[in-house]
Parts: structure tokens; C-alpha cells; sequence
């Protein structure tokens, strides 16, 4: 089974599913390949058609507008996203790029620290819900696989947008196949002067995708790099607003599979994060300057307890081999998993034997800590008439953790050739963070007592489809304990990580989408999506808690829809809507006074228009131009217009 695969396989996307019968593709919420409609969890799809005509810049965005995904933006162009799933924190989502995980142990904060371009992308596959018995820690709530795409040909392909705040998005994609082997290579730069002052930033990246068939054998190599550095206007907080970060990202891969009765599929990975944080940005003239010991601007002087700037590095190596196989019996996969996690850092760890000197910079890795997991899962999957029962058990151990067991049952009954329902239940969990565990510096500190968080998670469903017609309704429940957060007792105490004793959700999801096949006739329909996804929390903690920063705030009511026209044969209408009423409240930092996070309606829109290779587009956001915030006292921009030219070039 190839890597790729091992998540989920559906595509759903404009004409291509108006072409198929959508319960003859595959889909993977598991640890073997199954057909949608025999899938037992709710699982969303997003197509990389999709994305590359939406009203969006990034990943981060588009998901913004997804069935039961919170994307809370510090920044333009998904600067930094904080993603949550069915309420849980950004902490408790697992991000995969081609089945392969890219978990931060230092933060989930870089979890979107993406080595691919919004260009390279083939369709975005997100599990609701707890995946655990899959995954492994971090698919607490959820799990996000990004599918990339393969070259269909020799072709060059160019794109260039640019807008308001001086944004510019460049991109280059350059595409070989050969007849056994193809190769996709990407690189793009990004950049803005920013909507205000310290929200600019600069983005760069680098992909390279190859697949070699070898007969028996299929070889996939993957690998990128992604530079950024952006002002952080009050992203971490109100006391210190001047803030900036600088990130350096390398990731790579290979996965081999083989074998047809029984399927194997091994991979080994890698991936390093650079980390600069400046609590007082350095970074430009027109802020602080480092001089004699101290860090000043005009007449302003950082207190004298900050010495330098936080600089992180974590590593994370895995390898991992699955093996899967068809019997009498029904179907069986074996994974076992090994992963490596490791922090250098000058705020976070325990002292080292020796300082570590960081290039280009004033400071040296003097702390750090280190963890192995090891686990081993495994999941049948067995049919009596039309019912389809799957039972899963995943034992992980971990050097800092201990052992612990994860199991799931899921079943689904299905009605006919359209229609079905299904439930399924698993126990999830999460470690800590090494930010979690040992952050001190300016008012917030970790501790080294936190123990690693569990779930367990309930749902029901319904789902049917028919030719071109798709729906999904879901109900769920998930039971947290040992919850993470960051509280603050008063107003001038310090931030403090610990074990929420229980933090609980419950609610519900709806989608219904309409794919078309539209001939050439006047604002034709392509497709048409509507969702809505409802949130309530509860916990015996929460009224005693004076303030938390992560856990309470997240969206009660969300309603979404994307739409695609076809005006005429070259020129085409995309517009997505979304409602969202977030719970909780914030402290604004210029008078202190408690807030609460007001409704937002967005409304995104975008026209393209094909002549031959080339694609002229036009791109508005936030077109009502609404004053909102995704986090407390972090401003998002109001209207932004774009306009892009895109040139593919096929030979």
C-alpha cells in the first residue's frame, strides 16, 4: 500500500465527481483501504481543483472554510495558523504531508510550517475526530493529510499574484515524467509590507516529489524547505506586542511499497525546525537595536531580564512498516511505528554537557530534552451481510510516558446502494509539548509535572450519495481528561501550564454537496457546498478558572458555502461564505476591558479567466471589509484585492 494511500482516497472535486460513482472510489480512515460508503468515520474532503481556483492564498485559509475545522490565523497568507478540529486545541491535531507525520514536539504553533506550496497540492483529507488507533499521540481530535501532486506530464507551469499591502506570491513548477519515473519540483516566495505596523512578513519554499516504479516495488522520495520570518503583532501577548519569529523548516522522506496479496508498505522520515523568537523584535531599523547588552528603540529600553532571543531546534526521525492482507476472514493490517523526538534549545529542556554555537546569531543551545515512542497497532476489518464491523488496538509505549493502549470499534450498516449509518468509538491521546513542559520567559510558565492528555471519543452518522449528489450528517461526544492548558489566576499572575481535570464536547456536523458536469451555458453550477457544524463544551473546572488561553474559546456555531460558476467557457466565479459565532471571551489590550469575540461573516470571492496556457485571475477577501479577530487583540486584515496571471506550458 502506498503512503499516500494510507490516509484517505477520495476525490471529490468539480467535474471529476460528476464522472464517477462515488461509491466506487477508496477511502482510508483506517489502516486499509476501504470504499467511502463502507467508511465508518466522517471524513472531508477538499480538491486541489478546488484550491487552486478558491478565493484563498494558503492552505490555512481554504481550511477556514472546511466542515469542522477552526482555523484561527495570527497572520495574512496563513502566516501562522493554529488549526483546531471539533473544538480541540491546536496542541491535539495531527498534520501528515503524504501520510507522513509533522508533528512539532516543541509547539503545535508550527504544525503549518508547510514544506509545499498551495500550487503543489493534489486534495486535503481531514478526519473528524479522534484517530489515535491510526496515528498514533496528537490525532487527539483530529488528523489533516495533504496530498501532493504527481506530474502528469512534461510541463513548466508559472504563476504571480500581487496585491494590496504590497503582497506578492511567485511560484514555479516544473513537472518530468518518464515512463517509469516522474518528478515534480516547486518553488515559490511569498511577501507583504503587511496590513499595520509589525504585520509583515516574507515566506519561501522548496519541494521536490519522485516516484520510480521498480517492477514489484514503488519507490517515492519526498522532501522540502520552507524560510519565513514574520512580524508576531500580539501573537503570544498584549504585554509585549513588538514581537517577531523567524522559522527554518527541512523535511524528507522514503517510502517504499510492495506485494499485492500481501501488501507492504516502509517509510523512514525526518524533520528539523528552526526556531528564532524575539519577545522585543530586532529584526528591521525601525524596532530594537542591541547595543551594549540591551536591546533599545528611541527612547524605550527592553527590561533588563531579557538577555537575547528564544532559539529552538527540534528533530523528529520515524520509521515505520505496515503490512495489510485479504482472508476468509475479512481484512487485516499489522503497522509498527518507531519515532524519535528531540529539542536543542536556550529556553526549553534540561542543561546540556556542552553549548551547541547557532550560526548567524548571538546565542547557543545550552538546554534540551529527548523521547522515544514505540508502537505497535493493529485492525481487522470483517463483513456479515451488509454490515461492515471493524475492531482496532494500537499498544504505544514512550520513554517519558509509559505504556498505554488505544482501542476503537467502528460499525456501519448499510441501506441500499445510497445510504448509511454508522458509529464508532476509540480512546485518543496527546503528549505534552516541550513548550508545555519547560517555557519560561515573560510571563508564562510550563511544568515539568504535566501528564499526557486522554479522549475518548463517540460518534454517530448518516451519510448517502448518489451520481452526483453527497451528503454527511454526524453527531459525536469526546470525553477529555488530563486536558493542557495555560490559565492565568488574576490579572498580573503569571501564565501557568497544567492537567485540566475534564474538559468535554459535544455537538454536531452537516454537509451537502452538488457536483456538476455543466455544459457551456451562461453561470453554469459546478459545484455547490453547504455546512454547518455546532460545538458546546462543558467542564467542572471552568468556573474556576479566572482566565484560559486556549482551551474555552472555541467556535459554537459555524456555517459555510462554497460555490463554483461556470459564467462562460473560459471564464469561471468562485465565492465562499462563512458564518462563525466564537465562544469566549478576550482582554483588550488597550483598555483591559473583558470582550466578547464578536460575529463574523466573510465573504471571499474570485474570477478566472482562461485564454489558451495562460489563466488571468481576480481575488477579493474579506469583501465586506469586517474588523475581526481569530485570537484576542490579533487583528485579521479587512479588504484585500489581488490580482494573478498563471501560465502552464505542456510539451
Amino acid at each position: 500500500m502506498k503512503t499516500r494511500n494510507l490516509f484517505l482516497s477520495l476525490l471529490i472535486g468539480g467535474s471529476l465527481s460528476a464522472q464517477i460513482q462515488l461509491d466506487t472510489v477508496t477511502v482510508s480512515a483506517a489502516l486499509f483501504e476501504q470504499s467511502l460508503m463502507n467508511s465508518n468515520r466522517n471524513v472531508q474532503i477538499l480538491s486541489g481543483e478546488e484550491l487552486e481556483k478558491a478565493p484563498v492564498n494558503s492552505v490555512a485559509e481554504l481550511l477556514d472554510f472546511a466542515t469542522g475545522i477552526d482555523a484561527r490565523q495570527r497572520g495574512i497568507y496563513g502566516t501562522q495558523t493554529d488549526l483546531s478540529v471539533r473544538g480541540g486545541s491546536f496542541e491535539q491535531v495531527l498534520v501528515l504531508v503524504n501520510g507522513v507525520r509533522l508533528g512539532d514536539p516543541q509547539t503545535g504553533h508550527h504544525l503549518m510550517n508547510l514544506p509545499v506550496a498551495k500550487n503543489d497540492i493534489e486534495r486535503i483529507e481531514i478526519l473528524l475526530g479522534g484517530g489515535s488507533y491510526i496515528f498514533g499521540a496528537n490525532a487527539f481530535s483530529g488528523a489533516i493529510n495533504i496530498i501532493t501532486k504527481e506530474a502528469k506530464g512534461n510541463a513548466t507551469s508559472l504563476n504571480l499574484d500581487y496585491g494590496m499591502f504590497n503582497s506578492l506570491q511567485t511560484g514555479l513548477q516544473q513537472e518530468i515524467k518518464g515512463e517509469k519515473h516522474q518528478s515534480r519540483i516547486s518553488v515559490s516566495h511569498n511577501r507583504s509590507d503587511g496590513f499595520k505596523e509589525n504585520t509583515d512578513f516574507v515566506n519561501s519554499n522548496v519541494s521536490l516529489q519522485s516516484d520510480f516504479n521498480l517492477g514489484h516495488q514503488n519507490i517515492k522520495v519526498q522532501g522540502g524547505y520552507t524560510d519565513q520570518g514574520f512580524g508576531a503583532q500580539n501573537f503570544y501577548s498584549d504585554a509585549y506586542p513588538d514581537q517577531y519569529e523567524k522559522t527554518r523548516t527541512l523535511f524528507g522522506s522514503v517510502d517504499i511499497s510492495s506485494g499485492e496479496k500481501i501488501r507492504w508498505n516502509h517509510n523512514l522520515y525526518w524533520r528539523r525546525n528552526w526556531d528564532e523568537f524575539q519577545l522585543f523584535r530586532e529584526e528591521g531599523a525601525d524596532f530594537y537595536q542591541y547595543r551594549n547588552g540591551l536591546f533599545i528603540a528611541g527612547n524605550d529600553t527592553a527590561p533588563s531580564w531579557y538577555a537575547g532571543h528564544n532559539y529552538h531546534r527540534s528533530d523528529v526521525m520515524g520509521a515505520k512498516s505496515q503490512m495489510s492482507f485479504d482472508s476468509k476472514l475479512g481484512t487485516t493490517a499489522l503497522n509498527l511505528d518507531l519515532r524519535h523526538e528531540q529539542v536543542r534549545s536556550n529556553n526549553l529542556g534540561d542543561s546540556l554537557s556542552d553549548f551547541i554555537p547557532i550560526n548567524n546569531s548571538r546565542g547557543a543551545y545550552y538546554l534540551g530534552a529527548e523521547r522515544q515512542n514505540l508502537s505497535l497497532s493493529g485492525q481487522h476489518l470483517f463483513r456479515i451481510k451488509q454490515w461492515q464491523i471493524s475492531a482496532a488496538l494500537q499498544a504505544n509505549y514512550n520513554t517519558d510516558f509509559g505504556f498505554g493502549l488505544y482501542p476503537a470499534l467502528n460499525a456501519g450498516l448499510r441501506l441500499g446502494k445510497s445510504h448509511k449509518v454508522y458509529t464508532s468509538f476509540n480512546r485518543s491521546f496527546r503528549f505534552p509539548s516541550y513548550t508545555d513542559l519547560y517555557y519560561r520567559l515573560g510571563g508564562a510558565r510550563g511544568s515539568q509535572d504535566l501528564q499526557e492528555e486522554e479522549s475518548y471519543n463517540y460518534e454517530a452518522g448518516y451519510r448517502f450519495f448518489g451520481y452526483d449528489w453527497y451528503g454527511n450528517v454526524s453527531a459525536f461526544y469526546r470525553n477529555g481528561q488530563n486536558i493542557i492548558d495555560w490559565t492565568q489566576a488574576c490579572d498580573t499572575c503569571d501564565l501557568i501550564a497544567g492537567n485540566t481535570s475534564e474538559v468535554n464536547f459535544m455537538g454536531g456536523e452537516f454537509s451537502l454537496r452538488k457536483n456538476l458536469n455543466p455544459e457551456n451555458s451562461f453561470l453554469a453550477l459546478n459545484f455547490a457546498e453547504l455546512s454547518y457544524t455546532y460545538l458546546q463544551s462543558s467542564s467542572p473546572s471552568k468556573d474556576k478558572v479566572y482566565r484560559s488561553l486556549y482551551v474555552f474559546d472555541h467556535l459554537r456555531h459555524k456555517i459555510t458555502l462554497r460555490v463554483g460558476h461556470r459564467i462562460s467557457k473560459k471564464l469561471s466565479l468562485h465565492y465562499f461564505l462563512s458564518y462563525q459565532d466564537r465562544q469566549g471571551q478576550y482582554r483588550e489590550a488597550n483598555t483591559g476591558d473583558l470582550t466578547d469575540y464578536p460575529d463574523v461573516f466573510l465573504v471571499n470571492a474570485s474570477l478566472d479567466y482562461q485564454i489558451h496556457d495562460f489563466t488571468l485571475s481576480l481575488k477579493g477577501q474579506n469583501l465586506l471589509n469586517k474588523k475581526y479577530f481569530d485570537r484576542g487583540n490579533v487583528e485579521m486584515p479587512g479588504l484585500w484585492l489581488q490580482a494573478g496571471l498563471r501560465y502552464r506550458w505542456s510539451y
